[in-house]
């Protein structure tokens, strides 16, 4: 262990000390040519936002959150490619004390007509509508009834009763009869009783509803067979049986794509079904959906609902982009609080503008990434809208560790050249700004290895996001910094740069540093007093323990669903259809494709019976038991095709012609049918309450329709499938993912700190904190799904930069562990703290958002920046006081001061405004003076000089310095031992 520790170290102070010579002297270079590198960055910028111009959204929602080549998949292509429907789906929900009510029916009447008066600009309902043949009644209500009444059942009627004119008439006269039908528009609902004449139903009392409603067998609009309590929910009966009342009511509408504009550039993407959709029919359904949600005229005591089939994607996307609004409020609060902690509170020394100007580093790392990513076809989802988030904590983070390495440097550091002390600075934040951003990365491309596409692409957008951030904060936000510097030695306005204000004096309160006087005075001594350590660790085991248990209630559940805002009208329509109609299952199809349909036909009969004895499905509506029940003996596999057409057009067998087939060439009446390409059959499932079941009925399923063995091609899809596919892998993904990333992330920190105690302490804090926000998470109402799979691997990357600031700190302290550890708690406690709030500062008000993605987000980070700030500034340091690893700190060689390059024009100022580039008060920087080095890295003795004023960095041998217990206290600067840096990276 010993042996394998001294080569961590020999191998991380030779790596630390490149990395730390590097950054010096780009730190020198940017700070004497800061125009240069700020025009530089702008174009760098420039040049990738050129790939916007391929920037695609991907909107379809199998694309985005089913694993790729997922058997899903598979059917999805297929179905397009061989069986493609060109009907689409809109219904609404009544909501009363009774719907059968008069004067709900009338409301009922009034939504049709809203419907049928819908028109833009190029459609109309009577040109977009979905039209079906119609046998209509000469009569409707109560001489309807008794016409009906007086006709005897015959020969070749249909099961249900109605006489079945395909067997009673000749065949050329029978598809004479259907082809001088007239056409309806597919419209179910209640009003199918009363033909939807306003006339008719103003004069039928309430009573007569009630008897049209039980008695009616058939559609008055299409003679089709009606089963009125389909439409209707938590029915209420008399004793007789006959229906009274009802707390809810179905309405369904049904459109047609144009199948040229589909076939032609005239069409979309519809987001909601996945599918394509004519411009035309699209617009027509968001007037539609318009008018709709209209309730001026509306009676106050019925309540509608509404899902049309363009609805899902239009109010997710807009919800998740609505929400973004939450970035310019985040951005204001992080800009104040960036203000208030990069400068003091004076004319010249606060920095407004740089803190500005080190946010738009964000701006410009946005635009990089995006426009990179696009460059090379990288897919845009809808969970990336939360990167500018993400991005801007990330950023602050960086800011912060470099303002840190600039007020730590030294008195006589401070002296010199601007160029000097900037290379200095940026030779100390470089390596902890990489470290950080290196296992942010690396959580991020080990994201990007996932199977779904929408967690994929978030990952690939995150990764060249956070390598942009890191560039610019290394380089645009340095160049300002230098600039700046200069406007302060200047004595130049903090906001007005040309105004300079002579004889400027700092007043006495901007001086003072709270939060440094908190940690060095009273929390550092306050946490490693034996009682607190005590209190400390026996909470951080409750805790766990807590937390353990919380996640056994964590459950794995993905619904499409909770992408709509909850205060959304198709968010209520969602919840009212689950509270009125609970028990409609998933619906689902099998697709065969190239077999002889005459000799599988008996295969067809087996798979309802083999579908039907699995304990999920619920029922099986298969064509082919339709067809021989039509038949019976008559029928006759020489003339199958005969058969089959005249079933098809038969009134047993219509419903099926257009669903369930699709043939080579033009189906007609009066001829056998030809070649079947397609067919399919239909199945429901149902209710399940879990994602295991769920996904056990998917493979039950498919391994049914496998066995019967078809002789072509056989092939399960349903809608929910989709979703179902993610719950089967989402959890293996989220391990996976979460595994690797730790691995990587636990390699990197080894290799960096250089102590296996060490980087075994900081993945250890890493594990508590996920396991305690994964707790949240199931206390919080969250389950493992795409979103939260996405923003766990983030949590890796983040959670790390809170325990490895303090591990690496503790490492390059000499003295006691519980010197090092209070030492480690006042000089990186405060830069913690600051970054780990303003990264909460930057999320909370997503608090208030109504996405899923967002408000998951905001849970979820709330959790890491609450535990990883717990875990990195209680837990860590009193463990490290306790079993903490030996110290690699050794000196850092100061610096001789060259007259050359000596800042002398400014050194009065410095030294009569107590170094005017720092922002303590003198008893927190004396403090910081103790650690010399500053910096991460530095602690292995790594000195920065350069050749002509012998500042480079050398090893020096690690050495026994005196280290005071008090770190708040004033000491005499000529007498300070040379102790290790704070820490700060």
């Amino acid at each position: 262990m010993v042996k394998m520790g001294n080569f961590l170290g020999r191998v991380s102070a030779r790596l630390l000390s490149l990395m730390e010579l590097g950054f010096y002297h780009y730190g020198r270079i940017i700070a004497k040519v800061p125009a240069f590198f700020i025009v530089l960055c702008f174009v760098v910028t420039g040049l990738c936002s050129l790939g916007l111009t391929k920037f695609t959204e991907e909107t379809n929602p199998f694309k985005l959150w089913t694993p790729e080549g997922s058997e899903f998949l598979q059917s999805q292509e297929w179905q397009q490619t061989n069986f493609p429907s060109d009907v689409r789906f809109s219904m609404g929900i009544y909501e009363a004390d009774n719907v059968l009510n008069k004067s709900v029916i009338m409301e009922m009447l009034r939504v049709h007509q809203v419907v049928v008066n819908t028109t833009t600009a190029n459609a109309t309902w009577p040109s977009l509508c979905a039209r079906i043949p119609a046998i209509r009644f000469a009569f409707i209500g109560r001489k309807k009834r008794e016409t009906r009444k007086r006709q005897p059942r015959q020969a070749g009627s249909s099961i249900d009763g109605q006489l079945d004119w395909s067997k009673l008439l000749p065949r050329e006269d029978y598809c004479q009869f259907l082809n001088s039908l007239e056409e309806v528009c597919m419209e179910n609902s209640l009003l199918e009783v009363f033909d939807y004449d306003e006339e008719y139903i103003t004069s039928l009392t309430q009573e007569e509803i009630l008897q049209e409603v039980n008695e009616v067998e058939n559609s008055a609009v299409t003679g089709l067979p009606l089963n009125v309590s389909q439409f209707l929910a938590d029915i209420k009966r008399d004793n007789a049986g006959n229906i009274i009342g009802a707390s809810a009511a179905t309405h369904s509408w049904f459109t047609r794509i144009n199948k040229l504009a589909k076939n032609s550039d005239d069409f979309m993407d519809d987001a909601g079904t996945g599918t394509r959709v004519d411009v035309t029919t699209f617009h027509w359904e968001q007037k539609m959906i318009q008018n709709l949600l209209n309730d001026t005229e509306r009676p106050p005591d019925v309540q509608f609902y509404l899902m049309a089939a363009s609805s899902f994607g239009t109010v997710s996307g807009d919800s998740i982009r609505g929400d973004v609004q939450y970035l310019s409020l985040g951005f204001g609060v992080v800009f104040v609080y960036v203000v208030v902690m990069l400068g003091r509170c004076n004319a010249v020394e606060s920095r407004p503008l740089l803190s500005l100007l080190g946010l738009s580093c964000v701006g410009l790392a946005i635009v990089l990434s995006y426009g990179l990513c696009s460059a090379f076809g990288v897919l845009y989802g809808p969970v990336n809208s939360i990167l500018p988030f993400l991005l801007l904590g990330l950023g602050i983070d960086d800011m912060f560790v470099i303002m840190e390495a600039w007020r730590g440097l030294k008195t006589s550091e401070q002296h010199l050249e601007l160029s000097e002390r900037v290379g200095l600075t940026l030779g100390r934040a470089g390596v902890a700004i990489t470290v950080t951003s290196l296992t942010d990365f690396l959580a991020f491309a080990v994201g990007s290895t996932t199977t779904l596409p929408a967690l994929r692409s978030f990952c690939l957008y995150c990764a060249v996001g956070v390598a942009a951030v890191y560039f610019f904060q290394a380089t645009f936000f340095v160049a300002w910094l230098s600039i700046d510097q200069r406007r302060i030695e200047d004595s130049r306005h903090s906001v007005i740069w040309c105004w300079k204000i002579s004889g400027w004096t700092p007043n006495t309160c901007s001086q003072q540093d709270l939060c440094y006087s908190f940690f060095s005075q009273i929390y550092a001594r306050v946490l490693l007093l034996p009682p607190v350590r005590v209190i400390v660790l026996v909470v951080t085991a409750l805790l766990f323990g807590v937390s353990v248990w919380g996640m056994t209630e964590l459950r794995q559940e993905f619904d499409p669903v909770w992408f709509l805002p909850q205060d959304s009208y198709l968010f209520r329509y969602f919840e009212k259809q689950r509270e009125y109609y609970p028990s409609s299952g998933e619906k689902g199809l099998v697709y065969l494709g190239n077999i002889s349909l005459v000799e599988e036909l008996p295969r067809l009969q087996r798979l309802t019976k083999d579908l039907l004895a699995i304990e999920d499905v619920a029922e099986v509506e298969n064509w082919a038991d339709a067809f021989t029940s039509y038949w019976g003996d008559e029928y006759d596999p020489d003339q199958f095709s005969d058969q089959l057409s005249r079933f098809l057009f038969s009134t047993v067998g219509a419903k099926y012609r257009s669903r369930n087939f699709r043939f080579s060439s033009e189906l007609n009446c009066s001829d056998p049918a030809p070649p079947v390409t397609a067919s399919s059959v239909e199945f429901q499932y149902h209710v399940m309450e879990s994602s295991q079941e769920e996904v056990k009925a998917m493979e039950d399923v498919r391994a049914a329709v496998g066995a019967i063995n078809f002789s072509g091609e056989a092939l399960v899809w349903a809608r929910a499938y989709g979703s179902w596919e993610t719950n089967k892998v989402i959890e293996e993904e989220l391990w996976r993912n979460l595994g690797v990333a730790l691995a990587v992330v636990a390699a990197a920190t080894l290799v960096l700190l250089a102590s296996v105690t060490a980087a075994a302490m900081v993945v250890a804090c890493v594990l508590l904190t996920l396991i305690d926000v994964a707790a949240l998470m199931a206390w919080w109402d969250l389950t493992i799904d795409t979103v939260s799979c996405i923003d766990l691997v983030l949590a890796v990357g983040l959670c790390v930069d809170y325990a490895a600031h303090v591990a690496h700190t503790f490492l390059t302290h000499t003295g006691s562990r519980s010197d090092r550890a209070a030492a480690t708690v006042s000089t990186i406690g405060p830069p913690v703290l600051s970054g780990g709030f303003s990264t909460f500062l930057a999320f909370v008000f997503l608090a208030g958002s109504t996405s899923h993605v967002f408000i998951s987000f905001f849970k979820i980070f709330f959790g890491v920046s609450l535990f990883g700030l717990y875990h990195g500034l209680v837990f860590l340091p009193v463990l490290l006081s306790l079993i903490g690893p030996d110290s690699h700190a050794t000196t850092l060689s100061q610096p001789p001061p060259h007259k050359s390059h000596t800042n002398t024009k400014n050194n009065d100022k410095l030294n009569n405004n107590e170094n005017n580039n720092s922002t303590h008060p003198p008893q927190q920087k004396t403090a910081m003076m103790t650690n010399d080095s500053g910096s991460n890295g530095v602690e292995r003795g790594q000195a920065v000089m350069n050749k002509e004023d012998a500042a480079v960095f050398t090893l020096s041998q690690n050495q026994e310095q005196e280290h005071e217990h008090g770190l708040g206290c004033e000491r005499d600067n000529q007498s300070l031992p040379n102790t290790p840096d704070d820490g700060r990276f």
